[in-house]
């Protein structure tokens, strides 16, 4: 088909390496002469210039064929604009989006244009605001007749737009960047629809702060003769609720007057009637018809505070939107709106921008506690795995009968006869009359050694304090604990338990922290058992085993332990206890009662 003038068309899909020469160069050679790039700028969704581009370019005067090479068959060409166009390549200082909604039966491109040539929103505003604001037109199927005619109501055009604005602005980087958005005729009350049905959750992040309108129908539009042509038809409900002072409009109003008082309307209103729509002969519809007033100054003016301007435009309701460059119209007072709107755009994106930016900081810093709190819980509980399994490696060491598999002592008091008792080193009964060592702590207060490893100097698993004692019983059968009356020159203590007091003649029995008390915070091997940690929760370790295990495997873990464990078993068991400070000889003294003989 050959268009009688010249058309603009759209192309989308074009690699980020593409320049207009390029571009052109994949036309036919018959084409080229007729092919006039007029912009070459990102997609919608090219936030960090390495997508696709877009293009409008003007074919005239027919239309073009495909690109010629199959490496083009990506390319998306419509002169239909349906949706979301970018019309320009913003700086780097972008402070806002301005996006501009076309009208009833209008052309997303078209109506915005004054000639073939010019489209004041491509061609003249982005270089008057220096390119601070990324400039998009959006367009949708609006036709009243028709192979496209669809069964659409204006909430219908409104929550498309809404949901399209929120998937076009679904990126950090423009987020929470203020809007300005132009709307004429329907489009105007689309814009309303939209910002009335935003949840205030969404609202937040739609920052919209001016809006301008042309030609808006707020009270109504002159359809007398469209709703002869639409009766029967698809937009036969559309018309309907275009009409003066209808339900929906008057409903749209009240609810667009709650959630619109932040904000900065401005208006303009037509001054010449316009030609109504007459379907001809042939069955086609041709602006023949009586000339009316579409939209009444009454019907155009919201009346209410935040209408910061009301004026008057020398044009119809077609001619209203398709602003020239000059002081005859009203562009210059277009642009001193837009470029004051910028200013204050720019300081209320700074703010949005930097409050956002702390919340992002403290949220990453709330996961990096989580993620520390994490990775210390789970070095608690390898500690705990390595303590557990170390600490079976010593019983094994200084108790050669000791089953690893034994979940605890199944010995009990009751179990022993009313003469011996069994000592739990060597497991050999012993006489009570025979003095032996105590522990209060092990095995439930039931850990006894007998006179010959208690000579050895041995002790109990725990490393704690033991008592030095002997049982007999009168002859009422009551039992009775005495003092050996031991010498108290014997060797020190080299560690005691922080927690519990435990004292021990080696401090390799205990796990110590090398930061509270100036690292030289013990906890006994029981203790430890039991899960204790030092004040803080820091890592415990060990003079001879290092327990720094946040950045250790399980695995590892247990692999390190056996083989301690092994090094142990086969390490001379006479070279151990040799090591082990000795005690001095016993001397008898009279036997005196007491409670608790302490061994020193």
């Amino acid at each position: 088909m050959v268009s009688s003038r010249p058309l603009t068309w759209r192309i989308q899909n074009i690699p980020a390496d593409f320049t207009e020469a390029r571009l052109k160069s994949c036309f036919h050679s018959d084409d080229k002469k007729c092919i006039e790039i007029k912009s070459l700028v990102p997609d919608v969704s090219n936030y960090d210039g390495d997508g696709t581009l877009t293009a409008t370019m003007l074919f005239s005067p027919q239309e073009p064929r495909e690109p010629r090479a199959e490496e083009y068959d990506d390319f998306d060409m419509d002169k239909d604009f349906i949706g979301f166009t970018p019309l320009n390549n913003p700086g780097g200082d972008v402070c806002a989006d301005i996006i501009a909604v076309t009208g009833l039966a209008g052309h997303a491109f078209g109506s915005w244009a004054h000639s073939a040539q010019k489209m004041w929103l491509r061609d003249y505003l982005p270089r008057d605001i220096q390119n601070r604001a990324r400039i998009l037109i959006y367009g949708y199927e609006s036709q009243l007749h028709g192979a496209n005619t669809a069964k659409s109501i204006i909430s219908d055009y409104g929550s498309s737009f809404t949901q399209s604005l929120i998937d076009l602005r679904d990126h950090p980087s423009c987020r929470d960047r203020p809007l300005i958005l132009i709307g004429h005729s329907l489009g105007a009350l689309i814009i309303k629809q939209a910002i009335t049905d935003l949840e205030p959750n969404i609202r937040a992040h739609l920052p919209v702060r001016t809006l301008i309108f042309f030609g808006a129908p707020h009270n109504g539009l002159e359809v007398t003769a469209l709703e002869t042509l639409v009766k029967g038809r698809p937009t036969q409900t559309l018309i309907s609720e275009l009409k003066r002072e209808s339900p929906t409009l008057t409903g749209l109003s009240e609810r667009f007057w709650h959630v619109a008082k932040d904000m900065t309307i401005h208006t303009y209103y037509e001054s010449r009637p316009t030609s109504t729509v007459a379907e001809g002969p042939d069955g086609q519809w041709e602006r023949r018809g009586e000339a009316k007033v579409m939209v009444e100054r009454s019907s155009a003016l919201l009346n209410f505070e935040p209408e910061k301007t009301r004026m008057k435009v020398d044009g119809d309701h077609k001619e209203i939107a398709r602003l020239r460059r000059g002081q005859g119209g009203v562009y210059p007072n277009i642009l001193r709106i837009i470029k004051e709107a910028l200013v204050g755009a720019s300081e209320q994106f700074a703010v949005a921008t930097g409050a956002a930016l702390a919340a992002e900081i403290e949220e990453q810093e709330v996961e990096i506690e989580a993620q520390e709190a994490e990775m210390h819980i789970r070095a608690m509980e390898l500690e705990e795995l390595a303590a557990e399994i170390v600490a079976e490696a010593f019983d094994v060491k200084l108790n050669p009968g000791f089953d690893q598999n034994t979940t605890g002592d199944i010995r009990n008091c009751n179990d022993y006869d009313d003469y011996n008792l069994i000592c739990d080193i060597c497991y050999d009964e012993f006489p009570k009359t025979l003095v032996h060592r105590h522990c209060y702590i092990c095995r439930d207060g039931n850990y006894n050694i007998c006179p010959a490893c208690s000579a050895d100097g041995r002790t109990c698993t725990g490393g704690h304090e033991m008592v030095s004692r002997e049982l007999e019983y009168d002859e009422e059968g009551y039992k009775r604990e005495y003092d050996p009356g031991l010498e108290q020159d014997g060797p020190e203590y080299i560690a005691q338990c922080n927690l519990c007091d435990a004292k021990s003649f080696e401090d390799r029995l205990f796990f110590r922290c090398g930061i509270c008390s100036d690292g030289n915070f013990f906890i006994c091997m029981s203790c430890r058992k039991a899960g204790q940690v030092c004040v803080r929760g820091h890592m415990l370790v060990k003079p001879q085993v290092s327990l720094d295990l946040s950045n250790t495997s399980s695995a590892i873990i247990k692999a390190t332990a056996e083989e301690t464990t092994k090094e142990i078993e086969v390490c001379d068991v006479s070279e151990y206890e040799n090591s082990l400070p000795k005690r001095p000889k016993r001397q008898k003294r009279p036997r005196r009662t007491l409670f608790l003989g302490v061994f020193t």
